[in-house]
């Protein structure tokens, strides 16, 4: 039995000569496959970052735009009573826009324009079911005109715009 044992052994040990490199090329695929996902991972972290960038740049651009609708709100020299941004679109009709006007107040990188719209009297209000209510005690039957207010604003630096609308009556 001992004989036999020996040649058993002999035949499992293999010596350095019969080997191949099977154990190399499959851990070179292994670091190949490895590396390859680090790579696409890699990607879409910096997608991501962008998306966020970008996201931030739209939200920052929204602040300025609707700060500057603001300002524009209360400026007196562009919707003012002597100012004539009000008359000229009552002179062109209901729905037509004027032309963008920019806004100098807005401070660089950010550009802004405006257009005011007509957009029709405001009466008095109409309950559902009912022709017309009939006017609060001090409420005018007149009809006030309304108007829109569409302000474009965008960033030079970072290329990020934003438009809000706004209606409103004159005060």
């Amino acid at each position: 039995m001992g004989a036999e044992m020996a040649k058993r052994q002999s035949r499992v040990v293999v010596g350095p000569g019969r080997e191949r490199g099977a154990v190399l090329v499959i851990s070179l695929i292994v670091l190949l496959v490895v590396t390859l996902l680090g790579v696409g991972s890699l990607e879409t972290a910096v997608f991501q970052e962008r998306m966020a960038t970008n996201a931030q740049y739209k939200n920052l651009s929204f602040q300025d735009t609707a700060s500057l609708l603001e300002d524009i709100l209360e400026d007196e020299d562009i919707l003012g009573g002597t100012a004539t941004v009000m008359s000229d679109a009552l002179d062109r009709g209901v729905g037509v826009p004027s032309s963008a006007t920019n806004y100098t107040d807005a401070v660089d990188p950010v550009s802004a324009e405006y257009r005011v719209t007509y957009v029709g009297d405001a009466g008095l209000f109409a309950r559902p079911g009912e022709e017309r209510s009939a006017p609060a005690p001090g409420q005018s039957t007149v009809p006030r005109p309304r108007f829109e207010l569409q302000l474009t604003t965008e960033n030079a630096s970072t290329q990020a715009g934003s438009s809000h609308t706004y209606g409103f009556e004159p005060r």
